[in-house]
């Protein structure tokens, strides 16, 4: 007999609201844990944590939802993806700062022609980018003593900036600051003024308001990338003056603050268990340079950047508001449907969708690099980039340069045309696994059943996840001119 469908768990009021806000930014999987052990103790007979929970954030009534098949229903489903909407959920926090036209703000169907139509674009940009990439990797690294100590995030976002920058608007970093610098400086004050919890635009001749200062930052950034685009300093050919602001206003995503800190996320994550993570006694990058044959290896570098998006993926989750009540199947046999009433948001949460044991089995919360490896890369992939028609444009191109800078430390550069003189690059990164906290460690996928508190410590999760603390490494590298 069909279950009657119930409305997400939990039942927060208006004055809980702030206090949920709060709460849920400071740490969202601290909150989405604390709720579903609750809801277990009510009922005990659901093994599963990850039922949909009810919350009110920005004081809007929100569902949470942290399985990996509903997340799944949510994006790729198109009974339930026809009455969403990204536009309206995005509404105050994305539109005032990344203006349309833009495919984040676009719902189907007419965001199916536009994405065709950037498809094809980075299709086209996709296959030069790679020598670049090389490029910058070895020049970053060099710049970097053999010896040194550094904090990875930060040394990984400086490298984000100056690919993205290289890549999307042709401008390179020659470390004396000036545009490259200026460019950064304007981003980051957008972001700030994009997450503030203080959302109202005040600007006044003794105070601005962070919000104030964020769209002002937006203005001269459109200025900025609206004249690279007209005098032929990015990528795409432009025709129509439509055209033109369409490409301006991508440019604005694609070299956001946003952007560079989540690749600088996923490459921390990355190098962090290429260069530490131990895997039948020997290191993980040890595993793949003894691999036989270059397919191999490629194949093996490939299946670690999945994992890792699976487990650790930049953007904790996204969007949507439904624009009518929706029906979600429970995540279980025995769970009963769940009921989304219109004008809800959903807050697709994808940390803990990655780590669904009703997909993933036991190891659900294990890093296993060779997990896509050994399926002939048929098991279902994390959601770093979304899924479904809506999936993010950039997905190819950011696996691209992952695996660039992952074969640029290993020196397993296969059938690259680079400038560079160096013709053999090895990069080694040290730290003592034992000093990284246990919030880190459970990030990683490297200690299971990190708990919320732990988590909460030491992962800072909004805008995008990496250590609240700096993790330092010792660079140890060999160049061969």
């Amino acid at each position: 007999m069909s279950q009657e469908p119930l409305l997400p768990y939990g039942s927060p009021s208006i004055l809980s609201g702030i206090a949920e806000n709060f709460a849920f930014h400071s740490s969202p999987e601290s909150f989405i844990t604390a709720r579903s052990l609750a809801f277990q103790k009510v009922h005990p007979h659901q093994a599963d944590s990850r039922i949909p929970i009810r919350a009110k954030v920005l004081n809007r009534d929100v569902a949470v939802i942290s399985s990996y098949d509903q997340v799944r229903q949510i994006l790729c489903d198109e009974e339930i993806t026809s009455f969403l909407s990204s536009s309206q959920a995005y509404d105050e926090l994305m539109a005032p700062f990344f203006p349309p036209p833009n495919l984040l703000l676009h719902d189907p169907p007419d965001h199916q022609e536009r994405k065709n139509a950037w498809v094809e674009r980075m299709a086209t940009l996709n296959e030069s980018i790679r020598p670049l990439v090389h490029d910058i990797v070895l020049d970053h690294f060099r710049n970097i003593p053999s010896g040194s100590t550094v904090d990875l995030y930060e040394s990984m976002k400086h490298l984000s900036w100056r690919i993205l920058l290289s890549i999307f608007i042709q401008k390179k970093d020659d470390g004396n600051g000036g545009e490259h610098a200026d460019i950064e400086a304007l981003h980051e004050d957008l972001l700030r003024g994009q997450f503030s919890i203080f959302p109202v635009s005040i600007n006044t001749r003794l105070w601005r308001s962070p919000r104030s200062k964020g769209l002002q930052a937006r203005q001269k950034l459109q200025s900025i990338l609206g004249d690279k685009v007209a005098h032929g300093r990015c990528p795409f050919a432009v025709g129509e003056p439509e055209e033109g602001e369409d490409v301006a206003n991508h440019l604005l995503l694609f070299t956001s603050s946003l952007a560079a800190k989540g690749l600088a996320s996923l490459l921390s994550a990355v190098l962090l268990n290429l260069n530490l993570f131990q895997e039948g006694g020997s290191l993980l990058s040890t595993k793949i340079q003894t691999l036989e044959d270059s397919k191999q290896r490629s194949n093996y570098i490939q299946s670690m950047i999945l994992e890792v998006e699976r487990l650790s993926p930049p953007v904790v989750g996204i969007m949507r508001r439904t624009t009518q009540d929706i029906i979600l199947r429970g995540n279980q046999e025995s769970a009963p449907p769940t009921l989304i009433p219109k004008s809800w948001d959903l807050w697709l949460y994808f940390v803990g969708a990655g780590r669904d044991p009703t997909t993933f089995g036991e190891t659900a919360d294990r890093f296993t690099p060779s997990r896509y490896y050994n399926s002939g890369f048929s098991r279902q992939e994390g959601f770093a980039f979304g899924a479904g028609v809506k999936s993010c444009l950039g997905k190819d191109m950011i696996r691209m340069i992952v695996s660039a800078v992952v074969e640029t430390c290993l020196g397993q550069i296969q059938g690259v045309n680079s400038n560079s003189s160096s013709e053999d690059t090895v990069i080694r990164l040290q730290a003592d696994v034992g000093d990284l906290p246990a919030g880190v460690q459970g990030w990683l996928g490297w200690k299971p059943k990190v708990n919320p508190e732990e988590w909460a410590r030491d992962i800072k999760q909004l805008p995008t996840q990496r250590p609240r603390k700096p993790i330092m490494v010792v660079v140890q590298h060999q160049l061969a001119f």
